[in-house]
């Protein structure tokens, strides 16, 4: 090198630029760890929550396809293992069960090809996986602190409010519907299981939004009007009003 004393890494890519959602960060952030802690039906039932792919997977043979693919990287140390390689095979698997892989996907098997690949040239010993590790803690960690989360619950209120009331009507529409013939149910077991799944953590969500509003507005109300009884009653339905949010806006991923 012409300046051995201080030296300089320049970094050029002129591949298509691209980046990741949130939401494909959170998933992706999801489908490491459990990859880390060897958690194959997690890793299925993460790619079907996702979106990536349809609700009719069947998850047992999803995973036994993942289980097949990962567990031969795992008799080796997780140094000499690489991430890359493993994400690009795991995804050629999930082909087979109608992936639906998103440009931004394939842009992230590219990059993680590249990083590794000049991480390995610095440094033969570098342990990927250490090194991802404490970044993707880091991801899930912000994206459910109680900071991130009463900002979401703030932002969310008013659309709460204001399909509340709706709810009923809503429900009984689509029951009306479904009497008359008019929605086309579909028979397959493992898709109605999927669909009532999510209709229940959609219900829990709202629930516990109405909760937590209705104790915080109770808890404010209380305070405010009948300071004689204490501060200890307030403060308890303000936090239970806050645990009920923190546990609706859970059910949303």
């Amino acid at each position: 090198p012409t300046r051995p004393t201080e030296p300089r890494f320049i970094a050029l890519d002129f591949g298509i630029m691209g980046s990741l959602p949130e939401a494909d960060q959170y998933w992706l952030a999801q489908n490491f760890i459990a990859l880390f802690e060897r958690d194959y039906a997690r890793i299925a039932k993460l790619h079907v929550d996702a979106g990536w792919m349809p609700a009719t997977v069947r998850l047992d043979e999803l995973e036994a396809a993942v289980r097949t693919v990962c567990e031969p990287y795992f008799t080796r140390p997780l140094s000499q293992i690489s991430l890359a390689e493993l994400v690009v095979k795991l995804f050629q698997t999930a082909r087979r069960f109608e992936l639906i892989l998103q440009p931004q996907l394939i842009l992230l098997q590219k990059t993680l090809l590249n990083i590794e690949g000049v991480g390995r040239l610095l440094d033969p010993e570098i342990d990927i996986w250490a090194v991802a590790h404490p970044v993707l803690k880091r991801i899930l960690r912000e994206r459910y602190s109680p900071l991130r989360t009463l900002r979401e619950v703030r932002k969310r209120l008013p659309e709460w409010f204001h399909l509340a009331p709706r709810l009923p009507e809503l429900v009984h529409d689509s029951l009306e519907r479904i009497a008359r013939g008019e929605h086309r149910l579909l028979a397959d077991v493992d898709t109605l299981s999927h669909q009532r799944h999510l209709l229940r953590r959609l219900l829990r969500m709202i629930g516990g939004g109405l909760l937590g509003a209705t104790l915080i507005l109770c808890a404010t109300l209380l305070w405010a009007l009948a300071p004689q009884h204490g501060v200890w009653l307030p403060l308890g339905m303000g936090v239970a009003g806050l645990l009920a949010f923190v546990f609706g806006w859970s059910q949303r991923d």
